[in-house]
C-alpha cells in the first residue's frame, strides 16, 4: 500500500487532505466527499475510492465506511490550473497555539470546487513552515478579515467549543448602498433555503420554509455621498430613498451615490446571515453578486471564467487595485463592474474577542479594512 501512495505523490498529482469535524462524524465517506466537493457525483467519488484515489487515514476505504471525528481524508488529483488568489496574508497574532490572520478577499479558507492548493490553510502551511494547522471557523471566499487558526490539538478542540457555544464575539464591517432604516437595531428574521423553488440553489432567503432563527445586531457608523457618474448600482430601496430625498431638497443627486459603513454583530450564525439581513432591510452590501436584487447578475458572474494560474507555481502576490477597480482574480465585464463597483462583496471581519484556549486570558484583535475600500468611505 505504501508503494501505491508513493506513486500517486508525483509532479503530475497533488494530494489534498481534509480532517473530519463533528458534522460529518458517523457519516459514510462518500457522503462527505459528495457534500463537500460537489463537482463529482456520488458514483464518481465511489469509483475514486475503489481506485485508491481517496484514502482514509492513509489506507483504502469502502464508500460506505463510516467516518470518525479527526479522520484524515486524502484525495489525489491531477494538477490543473486553479483560480488565481492573493497570497499576501497579514498576521495579526501568533503564538504556540494560535495563528490569527487578516484574510484577503478572493481566498477560500479550505479546498472547495476548483480550489485545491490555492487556499488559505495550504498557503499558510507553506509560508510559515507548519505541518499542522486547523481552521477554528470559516469565512466566505470573498469576505475579508480576521480568521482564527489552531496550531495544536488542544487549541483546535477548545476553539471549536468556544465557537460552538457562542463564546466568541465577532464584529463585522460592511459597506452598503444607501442607509439602513432604522439606522441601528436588531434584525430578527428567520432564514433558510427554499432550494426546490429557487433559481439560485445556494441562496438563503428570509422566511423560507423551515427557516431557522437568525438575529443580527447592527449600527450605522456613517454615510458618505460619492460622485461617480460611471457607476450603475442596484436599485436598493435604501439607496433610492436617500437619492429621492436629496432631489426633493433641491440638491444635485445626479451621478452621486450614498454608501454607508455598517457595523454588524451576528447573534446567531446562519450562512450568509449579515448579507441576507442587510439585503432584507433594503440596503445590500456593495459588490454582492449573490444577493443583488437582479438574479441575472449572479448568473453573469458565474458564467464568467475565473483567472487561472498554473498550480505548479506559487500564486502571484496581489498588486494594489487600480483606480478603475478592475479585478486581478475575476473576469468581470465592464458593465458588471459598474454595477458592483468592487470585485468582492464589501464585508470584513473587523474585530474578534475570545479567551485564549491555553491561558484563558481575554484576547481582542482587529484587522484594518481592505485597501480596495479606500475612496468609498473615510475611515479616519
Amino acid at each position: 500500500m505504501a508503494a501505491k501512495q508513493t506513486n500517486k505523490d508525483s509532479d503530475d498529482r497533488v494530494a489534498h487532505s481534509s480532517y473530519i469535524g463533528p458534522p460529518y462524524s458517523g457519516q459514510p465517506v462518500v457522503h462527505f466527499l459528495t457534500t463537500r466537493f460537489k463537482y463529482f457525483s456520488a458514483e464518481v467519488w465511489a469509483e475514486k475510492l475503489r481506485e485508491h484515489d481517496v484514502l482514509v487515514n492513509g489506507a483504502p476505504s469502502e464508500p460506505d465506511a463510516l467516518l470518525k471525528q479527526g479522520d484524515e481524508v486524502r484525495y489525489f488529483a491531477m494538477r490543473t490550473p486553479e483560480p488565481a488568489v492573493p497570497t499576501n496574508i497579514g498576521v495579526i497574532f501568533e503564538d504556540e497555539d494560535l495563528l490569527v490572520v487578516n484574510k484577503p478577499a478572493h481566498l477560500p479558507v479550505h479546498p472547495t470546487g476548483r480550489y485545491l492548493r490555492n487556499t488559505l490553510i495550504n498557503i499558510l502551511k507553506k509560508q510559515r513552515g507548519l505541518d499542522t494547522l486547523f481552521l477554528a471557523h470559516r469565512l466566505d471566499r470573498e469576505t475579508s478579515g480576521l480568521c482564527v487558526l489552531s496550531k495544536t490539538i488542544l487549541s483546535k478542540d477548545k476553539m471549536y467549543w468556544a465557537f460552538f457555544k457562542s463564546e466568541v464575539e465577532k464584529i463585522y464591517w460592511g459597506l452598503v448602498w444607501g442607509r439602513p432604516h432604522p439606522a441601528s437595531g436588531i434584525i430578527d428574521a428567520p432564514m433558510g433555503s427554499d432550494e426546490p423553488n429557487q433559481r439560485i440553489r445556494i441562496k438563503q432567503i428570509v422566511g423560507a420554509p423551515g427557516a431557522k432563527s437568525a438575529k443580527t445586531k447592527y449600527h450605522t457608523l456613517g454615510t458618505k455621498w460619492i460622485h461617480a457618474p460611471q457607476w450603475a448600482p442596484p436599485e436598493w430601496p435604501a439607496l433610492t430613498k436617500l437619492t429621492d430625498e436629496r432631489r426633493k431638497k433641491g440638491a444635485d443627486a445626479e451621478g452621486s451615490w450614498p454608501v454607508s459603513l455598517v457595523e454588524a454583530r451576528p447573534i446567531t450564525g446562519r450562512t450568509n446571515q449579515i448579507r441576507v439581513h442587510l439585503a432584507h432591510l433594503g440596503a445590500g452590501i456593495v459588490g454582492d453578486k449573490l444577493y443583488d436584487p437582479d438574479e441575472s447578475v449572479f448568473f453573469q458572474f458565474k458564467n464568467g471564467e475565473p483567472k487561472l494560474v498554473d498550480s505548479r507555481q506559487a500564486p502571484a502576490a496581489p498588486r494594489r487595485q487600480r483606480e478603475e477597480r478592475s479585478s486581478q482574480f475575476l473576469n468581470l465585464s465592464d458593465e458588471l463592474l459598474r454595477r458592483l463597483v468592487l470585485d468582492a462583496h464589501a464585508l470584513h471581519a473587523r474585530k474578534i474577542r475570545f479567551r485564549h484556549p491555553r491561558t484563558g486570558r481575554p484576547l481582542e484583535l482587529e484587522a484594518p479594512p481592505p485597501r480596495a475600500w479606500q475612496g468609498l468611505y473615510d475611515f479616519r
